[in-house]
């Protein structure tokens, strides 16, 4: 019989507090975004202060990471700027190549996504590394 782990709401609570522990007074208001292997939802987030569109932005990084078992910043090298395809080439209007978005792996299998969004792409990402780390999942 086939088996699959699972990130549960448990697991996306606790990548939050660890994310949130991890934010600095520099931070600005942020939002993220936990998907599932199938990159829906299963906690979003966003802080006070932080622009609606921070939301969004965090949610399409965790579903393109976690959709297709890419980060978004590999995606974005490997996939479309190092092949001079447009983003429109994909046929999925979820999907994006802004940096912050993790695939998170289980013994090699994707089981889901996380991504930030509200601070610069590279800080967005460290962010996402630390809930990646606090669920002790490979990236």
């Amino acid at each position: 019989m086939f088996q699959q782990a699972r990130l549960g709401l448990e697991d996306a609570e606790r990548a939050r507090d660890a994310i949130l522990a991890a934010l600095t007074p520099g931070d600005s208001p942020a939002a993220l975004a936990i998907a599932d292997e199938h990159g829906v939802p299963i906690l979003l987030l966003r802080q006070d202060g932080a622009p609606a569109r921070m939301l969004s932005r965090a949610r399409a990084k965790a579903y393109t990471a976690a959709s297709l078992g890419l980060d978004t910043v590999v995606f974005r090298d490997a996939h479309v700027k190092g092949r001079q395809r447009a983003l429109d080439d994909w046929g999925d209007p979820m999907l994006t190549t802004l940096q912050g978005g993790l695939a998170l792996r289980h013994h090699g299998e994707v089981i889901g996504g996380i991504a930030m969004s509200g601070n610069s792409t590279t800080r967005d990402e460290a962010l996402a590394r630390v809930g990646l780390t606090a669920l002790g999942l490979e990236a």
